[in-house]
Parts: C-alpha cells; sequence; structure tokens
C-alpha cells in the first residue's frame, strides 16, 4: 500500500535517474558506442498512440548478446587518444550496471494511457487472445469498484485500450503481500480459453464457509460480473448465494466448459461422541452468461476427525490405532465412490479425475503446486519466489522474487524477476528491479515470440524478449 510521501519520492528519484542518464548517455555515446535507435525491423517501430507511448528499443549493431556488444565496443576505446581515469569509470559504470540489470534491456516500454490513482493497486494478466489486461483495485472503502483495462496490439505501432469498471461490492480483501496476483488470476478472474468469456468473481465468504459453515451458510454471498470479450462490455452482474456457486472451485475447463465444483450442503452430528461432519457435494456446469446448472455428478463424504491422546494401557493404543486405521479406510472407499460416480462424466470436459478438478480450478492448489511443469525447477530459497505464470507454450515460467517475503532485510534486499526454462529447468533470465515502485509481470508471447511484460506502479509496461 502506498505510504504518505511515496509520490513525491518517486519523484525526485525519476528526476535524479534522469539527469544522470543524460550525461551518461552523452559521454557514452561520444566514445563511439552504439546508440540506442528506434528499430524499423520486427518488432516495428511504436510512436505515440493515442491512449498512450511506445517505444520500441534494440541495438542499431544488431540486437544480439547486449552485453557482448558493449564489452567490444570498450576495445576501440584506448585507439581513440580519450582519458583513461573517464575510460576507467565508464568501464566501471558499465560492469556495474550489468550487474544490476542482469544483462537485459528493454525491447520495449509503454506508458498507459490513464496511471493508477494514488491509493489503488494494479496487477497485469494475459488474456486467451495474445491481450494484456491490467486489473486495478480500489484501496479506500467502500472497495467496490474495480477497473479492467485491455490493451490490444501492443506489439504494434498502435496499441490500443479498452476500458471496463465492474462492482464486485464491498469488501475486505487484504492487499499484497497478503493476496497476491496469482490469486486474481486463478480465482478473480476467470477466462474462457476459447476466448468468448471473462468472469470476473469475488467470493469473499469462502474461508468462513469452509471453516465455520453452519453460521456462515446465512450471509454467504459472492458477486459475478459476466463479460463479453469480443467486444470487452458486461453483459450481466449477478449476486450468488447458493453455497455451491458462491464459494466452490469455479473456472473454465480445459475443453472451455464453465465449471463449479463443490459443497452443496453440510452438516454434523455426533456419532459413537465423536463429531461427525458429513458434506453434500455436486460438480455443474453453467452456461454463459445465463449461469443456467446442469449437475454432472453429486456425492457424499463423512469425516470424523481424529483427536490424538495418550492411552492409558498398551491394550487402549491397540484399539485406537485399529479406530485410526479404520477411519482411514473409511474415507478412502468414500473417495474410491465419489471418484467412480464422477470420473467417467468429467473425461469429456477434460478431467481426469475430482483431483484434478481441484487442483486445475482452486486457486490455493494452484499458488501452493502448479505441479508437473515446475518439476525441474530447482529451489529458489531464500528469495522469497513464487512462480507468476506460465508461457503459453508451457516452455518457459516466471517467478517472482522478494527476499523480503522470508526475512527482514534493510539493505542490499534482491528483488527481481527469473525466467526459467521447463525443459531442464535451467535459468535463461534474472530481471533485477527496483524494491519501488509495485511490479506485477507475465509471460506474453505475440508473433511466435515471448517476452517477460511488467507493469511498473500501473502506469508503465516494460517488456524483455526472452533470448
Amino acid at each position: 500500500m502506498p505510504r504518505p510521501g511515496d509520490r513525491e519520492l518517486r519523484a525526485r528519484h525519476g528526476q535524479w535517474r534522469i539527469a544522470v542518464g543524460n550525461r551518461l548517455r552523452t559521454r557514452w555515446n561520444g566514445f563511439g558506442a552504439p546508440k540506442m535507435s528506434e528499430s524499423t525491423a520486427s518488432p516495428p517501430n511504436i510512436g505515440s498512440g493515442p491512449e498512450g507511448k511506445s517505444h520500441w528499443l534494440q541495438y542499431s549493431a544488431g540486437g544480439g548478446d547486449e552485453c557482448l556488444n558493449s564489452r567490444r565496443q570498450k576495445g576501440n576505446h584506448r585507439s581513440e587518444g580519450y582519458d583513461s581515469a573517464m575510460l576507467r569509470r565508464l568501464a566501471l559504470f558499465v560492469v556495474v550496471t550489468i550487474s544490476l540489470t542482469g544483462c537485459r534491456l528493454k525491447s520495449f516500454t509503454y506508458e498507459l494511457g490513464e496511471p493508477q490513482p494514488e491509493g489503488e493497486y494494479s496487477s497485469l494478466h494475459t488474456m486467451p487472445d495474445g491481450a494484456l489486461l491490467v486489473l486495478t483495485k480500489r484501496e479506500e472503502q467502500p472497495k467496490q469498484i474495480w477497473n479492467l483495462r485491455r490493451i490490444v496490439a501492443w506489439d504494434t505501432s498502435e496499441p490500443r485500450e479498452d476500458d471496463l469498471e465492474v462492482d464486485v461490492g464491498p469488501n475486505d480483501e487484504l492487499w499484497p503481500p497478503f493476496e497476491s496476483d496469482l490469486k486474481d488470476r486463478s480465482d478473480q478472474l476467470l477466462m474462457d480459453p476459447g476466448g468468448n468469456y471473462l468472469v470476473v468473481r469475488f467470493a469473499p465468504d469462502i474461508a468462513s464457509w469452509n471453516q465455520n459453515f453452519g453460521e456462515s451458510a446465512k450471509s454467504l454471498r459472492s458477486v459475478l460480473n459476466i463479460i463479453d470479450l469480443h467486444n470487452f462490455k458486461l453483459l450481466s452482474r449477478v449476486v450468488v448465494t447458493d453455497p455451491l456457486l458462491a464459494a466452490g472451485d469455479m473456472g473454465f475447463s480445459p475443453n472451455g466448459t464453465f465449471v463449479v465444483s463443490g459443497a452443496q450442503e453440510r452438516t454434523s452430528a455426533t456419532i459413537d461422541d465423536k463429531v461427525a461432519t458429513t458434506g453434500h457435494f455436486a460438480v455443474e456446469t453453467l452456461t454463459l452468461p445465463a449461469l443456467k446448472p446442469e449437475t454432472l455428478c453429486s456425492y457424499t463424504i463423512t469425516t470424523r476427525p481424529y483427536i490424538a491422546r495418550t492411552p492409558s494401557t498398551p491394550k487402549e493404543a491397540r484399539l485406537l490405532e485399529t479406530q485410526r486405521w479404520l477411519e482411514v479406510e473409511r474415507e478412502r472407499n468414500q473417495n474410491q465412490a465419489a471418484e467412480q460416480a464422477c470420473g467417467p462424466k468429467l473425461t469429456p470436459l477434460g478431467f481426469s479425475s475430482l483431483n484434478d478438478v481441484r487442483e486445475k480450478l482452486n486457486w490455493w492448489e494452484l499458488a501452493v503446486d502448479p505441479a508437473e511443469p515446475l518439476q525441474n525447477v530447482p529451489p529458489q530459497s531464500p528469495w522469497g519466489c513464487q512462480c507468476q505464470d506460465l508461457s503459453p507454450d508451457l516452455k518457459y515460467a516466471l517467478y517472482d522474487c522478494d527476499e523480503g517475503r522470508v526475512q527482514i532485510t534493510f539493505f542490499f534486499r534482491y528483488r527481481g524477476f527469473r525466467v526459467f526454462r521447463l525443459a531442464d529447468g535451467s535459468q535463461i533470465m534474472d530481471l533485477k528491479v527496483a524494491h519501488r515502485p509495485e511490479y506485477s509481470g507475465v509471460l506474453a508471447a505475440k508473433g511466435g515470440v515471448t517476452y517477460v511484460v511488467l507493469l511498473r506502479d500501473g502506469a508503465e509496461l516494460e517488456g524483455y524478449r526472452l533470448p
């Protein structure tokens, strides 16, 4: 959350960077270094559009390895008779810059037509057709309105922005680092892989429903805003109180069917001096935009929580152990029966099992374990790294790293974005960024080329082409 004085501090810092940058560019270009220019090759030049400003930047010497080009240029300096002390200072600056930026130059920048106002928070997302989506939330109460900004043709000379506001209702949503861009992407922005619909869902009562289903069900509510992606307009806004729709795992199946899975009802009763909880579950498909439900399957699961206690005799210990294993076996049999009832009906949707439904639709499962694609990526401890996005072709993974998430640091805190090749887990890019302003990042593809695109403080996009 922005703090008082942040805007002035950023403004002063920006003015200092511009002044220093101008001085360094003047000296650097004076030594015959390759100048930054707007390229006429692909990607195309981008000028000032009606909504914002964009610039595609690359070395006129041919693009290639920017760090290698910089070092080659230094070999010609001594023969031109320039002051050696200045050359040493310049060489030191190049080395420091290389170490801080990870040897990567921006492929493009794009200034949004209307930057994020103070007191708001933005996150960046990709859309099925390759467009970018900026979600902006207000921090003040009541936080009802979310702004959606679609940026199409961001890889051309004339990017275009489309804006839409949706009312999600009053809420007490936590802000980063307690909420994450990944939660926005997997729980609140439900995108049709076919590119027809976007469902913006806000369900603030899921946690209370799962923890205290008896009382919380009385006030359970969720808001669904259904958007036509072709025209980028709101089709309907629906407030739902049905437990399955309001608190279930919701999203699009691999084949594009809108699905919800979860509990329709939960009850509790005391059996043999133990409180047993019975849940009645269902998997439904929903039409869009009407949300007409059709039940695929339903099943019942009864659980009896195991309460550990110290046995007084060996006989009692054996009895407790037997009871525990009988309970485990009983739950396993119930789960197998549910799989047998639902499995064949889930296959046409692209799901392999009920567990697969949960892994693909439940935001917590996605946040904790994006599963198979990341199995080759080495652990990133202790940098506070989280998998932020996978490339559309599932070849790369983007990690958002902030050392401040895992330990208190006052100096030299690491903050950056790392890209890994999924085939072998090798790191191919490390983009170090400032601790402030806020950054949100995705992997976006256009024309067969994949970019890391960062949203800086809800005001500017920065693009880095993957090698």
